[in-house]
């Protein structure tokens, strides 16, 4: 298989580069052909799971003392002795990663998530990574300083929020200051694996170093789409942009008020200097409306040159003066799917490309119904096949719900079509 895959890259790598490209692809074969048949092949572990870490720390890459204290014997000469990339791990084991698996079968969907509340870009319950059919839906910013990723942007527009950083003054933030680390904290509340779904909920407190809490859980089904909710808990009035997103190098041409299609038609490898291929496949972007929400699309690079790999951001944007105690919900549905692009009806300028209900020409929007959508709950009617419908349920807070004749009193479900 890296066989194959690299002969499909081939004419995307650049000459001399250090690493495997079509000049080594031969000794690949060769390490095939001397293979140890003698050894029994072993499946990795198929299921979804998370992980921890130990703590990652940023602190003054040249502070001889300090660093002396932390590891002992640091050379005095002042060019050597430093802390590589000003990185230190402690004792302390924190969340990692979240990883969403349907298997490992080539075109299964797997997502990651991000888990560790240190670390640089600090993105807890951020979505780094979801792949299907060989082909990925986002790409990161590569760099040690702060870019949202594919999670909720929570903004403090008036300046007012007093800021939570952590008591350890000698940790540096993403602008190299010292004593201004954002004291984030994250945790796993619930996880549960079956056959058909995986359920995951993450709780992160101080999100961004301001005084809120923000949970997401997930309902990641197996080949087939994930499901998420974002409730962010306000501990302080203050004036705020919320707005869940996604990263992505293309948007359209399916856009609705609350959703969008996205793709990316060439990811971007080696800082930049080349493109890679990949197989044509949309990723669906859907919001649950909210009457007090609006849909945009923003170009990154207009503020952070860093995004040039990943430039389009869709989210769906709330504004206000949040008061202690509110919680706001975000509900998204992010469905992988084979491409249409519906040719209009009309050679008119301003002419509807797709009806509104038409499934495959709203790339599947038509078909997602959120029947209920409350902090404490949510329940989505999923229909992306004619005629199938499935149903999402997310019930942390409790209850007995009825959905499609079936009475849930746990904190999700996952009801698939034809399934009471």
């Amino acid at each position: 298989r890296l066989f194959h895959y690299l002969r499909y890259q081939a004419d995307t790598v650049v000459d001399g580069a250090f690493r495997p490209d079509r000049w080594s692809d031969w000794l690949i074969a060769l390490a095939w052909l001397f293979a140890d048949e003698a050894v029994e092949p072993v499946e990795p572990e198929s299921a979804s799971g998370w992980t921890l870490r130990g703590e990652a720390v940023r602190i003054p890459h040249t502070d001889k003392a300090l660093i002396d204290r932390l590891l002992g014997g640091a050379d005095p000469r002042p060019d050597r002795g430093h802390v590589c990339c000003s990185w230190y791990m402690t004792a302390r084991d924190w969340p990692d990663k979240l990883v969403l698996r349907s298997g490992w079968n080539p075109g299964d969907l797997f997502a990651l998530v991000e888990l560790h509340p240190t670390s640089f870009p600090a993105n807890p319950g951020g979505i780094m990574g979801l792949n299907r059919w060989a082909a990925p839906f986002t790409q990161i910013v590569t760099s040690k300083g702060a870019s949202v990723e594919n999670r909720a942007l929570i903004e403090d527009l008036g300046g007012t929020a007093a800021r939570r950083l952590h008591p350890d003054r000698i940790r540096i933030d993403e602008f190299w200051r010292q004593g201004r680390m954002p004291d984030i904290r994250s945790e796993v509340t619930a996880f549960e694996e079956t056959e058909p779904a995986t359920y995951a909920r993450v709780r992160v407190t101080n999100m961004d170093g301001l005084p809120v809490t923000y949970e997401r859980e997930f309902v990641f089904v197996k080949n087939g789409f994930l499901a998420t909710r974002e409730v962010v808990t306000f501990e302080e009035g203050f004036r705020a942009r919320v707005a869940p997103l996604w990263n992505t190098q293309n948007v359209g041409p399916q856009v609705g008020p609350h959703w969008a299609n996205t793709f990316m038609s060439a990811p971007v490898a080696d800082n930049g200097r080349r493109s890679m291929r990949t197989p044509p496949v949309d990723l669906l972007v859907w919001f649950a409306p909210r009457a007090d929400c609006r849909l945009q699309v923003v170009d990154r690079r207009v503020d952070d040159p860093r995004a040039e790999a990943c430039p389009n951001q869709v989210r769906y944007v709330w504004e206000g003066d949040a008061e202690a105690g509110q919680r706001l919900v975000f509900t998204q549905i992010y469905h992988p799917h084979l491409p249409l692009r519906p040719p209009p009806v009309s050679n008119n300028p301003g002419t509807r490309v797709a009806a509104v209900d038409d499934l495959p020409g709203t790339a599947g929007a038509s078909g997602i119904r959120a029947e209920v959508d409350t902090p404490g709950r949510t329940v989505l009617r999923v229909e992306l096949e004619e005629g199938r419908v499935g149903w999402v349920v997310f019930n942390p807070d409790g209850g007995t719900v009825t959905v499609n004749g079936r009475r849930v009193d746990a904190a999700w479900a996952w009801i698939p079509p034809d399934e009471r």
